[in-house]
């Protein structure tokens, strides 16, 4: 496997994983804090979006991909509130594959020098993995707070990739 395959790969998978975990999740299951301690499905959507937007695509091309909302923006400063406005489901898986098929598109062309570059703080493959690790912290958490909530359908889904 080469450096760029192994790279595609990862950044396919995460795609993937973010899509089947919020498919067909509707209603209050978007927006509810409940469980009690755990922010909504919705807003970690939009946050891994963000995240990947800064570090896949931000540091190779000077700016965001797409804009986000003010609570979304300001993560590190304020935590999402009750009422906080969301695009649509829809929207927010499209947003998602907005972004990881512009890296996946860059990875595609790139050379593994290009790929090992330092774009932006750190080498492309360092927020590659940053991403990668990023999302499965937040994927746990969507899958728990999921279960919790009796999305119960949900479970044959969650499958490893080779499945």
């Amino acid at each position: 496997m080469t450096l760029q395959n192994f790279v595609l790969h990862q950044v396919r998978e995460t795609r993937r994983e973010l899509l089947t975990a919020t498919d067909s999740v509707a209603g209050e299951d978007l927006t509810s804090f409940k469980p009690a301690g755990h922010w909504p499905v919705a807003w970690i959507t939009e946050h891994c979006t963000e995240v990947a937007d800064k570090f896949l695509y931000k540091a190779v091309n000077g700016a965001k991909l797409l804009s986000y909302a003010p609570h979304i923006e300001a993560w590190t400063k304020q935590e999402p509130a009750p009422g906080d406005p969301y695009p649509t489901l829809d929207e927010m898986q499209a947003r998602w594959e907005q972004v990881c098929d512009a890296a996946i598109d860059f990875i595609a062309g790139a050379s593994d020098d290009e790929i090992q570059r330092q774009y932006g703080i750190e080498p492309y493959i360092a927020s590659v993995l940053r991403i990668v690790n990023h999302n499965n912290s937040h994927l746990r958490s969507l899958w728990c707070i999921l279960g919790e909530r009796r999305v119960d359908h949900k479970w044959p889904e969650q499958q490893p990739f080779l499945a």
